[in-house]
């Protein structure tokens, strides 16, 4: 019965997680994020029950040219890129204050500012793996990598990584506000069936209520999305990870 065993495992885990991660060394969670935003908007209601946890932010690096403008710095209201890093920083920084958690960096560029961000995936799939190496986690969620190129390869670096390392448990969980484009969890559920991933719902608990506060710290972001997503008020979605050669 391995839906049985799975939906076990993540209500283990659920409760686990409320009563081991304010003290923190017993089942440490890491939430990877590709930008300064993203951990908020898809996990904040959980993280805010694990406090103590750690969000892990890969593009976060100034690009060569500091005083570059993009389309989306420009929305968000940002003359340049030196601006909206500055900002953005501090920005996530009053964010996971308010759910209780600690950030740390990756300093990798957005691909907002490469003409080939692809080229980055060797020293992304190092840099991560270094650093889960260092906060030793019981528990990691990463994204499942929908839409944005940043998603995706953030994704497919940390599987990379989940193949090597089966004693941590693994969740993917869905990217807001891109999961509410019609298909796009869909799409991506089949394309990592097809690499022979099963991923089963977790019964995660969550309630956009325990993240109000922390969305609204960003601002920049909000105001480039113009106003709040209506997929940042939904319950946060999350799967558990494990291959096909797991099951029984």
């Amino acid at each position: 019965m391995p839906d049985a065993l799975e939906s076990a495992s993540a209500a283990s885990f659920a409760t686990s997680c409320s009563a081991s991660c304010p003290s923190g060394p017993n089942l440490p969670l890491i939430v990877i994020s590709p930008h300064l935003d993203d951990a908020v908007f898809s996990c904040g209601s959980l993280l805010s029950r694990c406090a103590g946890s750690t969000v892990v932010t890969v593009y976060t690096g100034m690009p060569d040219d500091p005083g570059t403008l993009t389309k989306w710095d420009r929305a968000c209201g940002f003359a340049d890129a030196a601006a909206a890093l500055r900002e953005r920083t501090q920005e996530n920084r009053r964010a996971l204050a308010a759910i209780g958690c600690q950030g740390r960096s990756l300093d990798l560029v957005d691909c907002q500012y490469l003409a080939c961000p692809d080229a980055a995936m060797p020293r992304l799939t190092e840099t991560l793996l270094a650093t889960l190496h260092d906060l030793a986690p019981g528990a990691v969620a990463i994204p499942l990598g929908l839409f944005h190129g940043d998603h995706i390869r953030v994704s497919d670096a940390a599987l990379l990584i989940w193949e090597t390392w089966p004693g941590v448990r693994w969740f993917l969980y869905e990217d807001a506000p891109y999961r509410a484009q019609p298909g796009a969890v869909q799409q991506r559920l089949v394309q990592l069936h097809a690499r022979g991933l099963v991923l089963t719902p977790a019964g995660l608990s969550s309630d956009p209520a325990d993240k109000a506060d922390a969305i609204a710290a960003y601002a920049s972001q909000l105001k480039g999305f113009n106003g709040l997503p209506e997929d940042l008020s939904r319950p946060e979605r999350y799967w558990r990870l494990s291959s096909k050669g797991d099951c029984p």
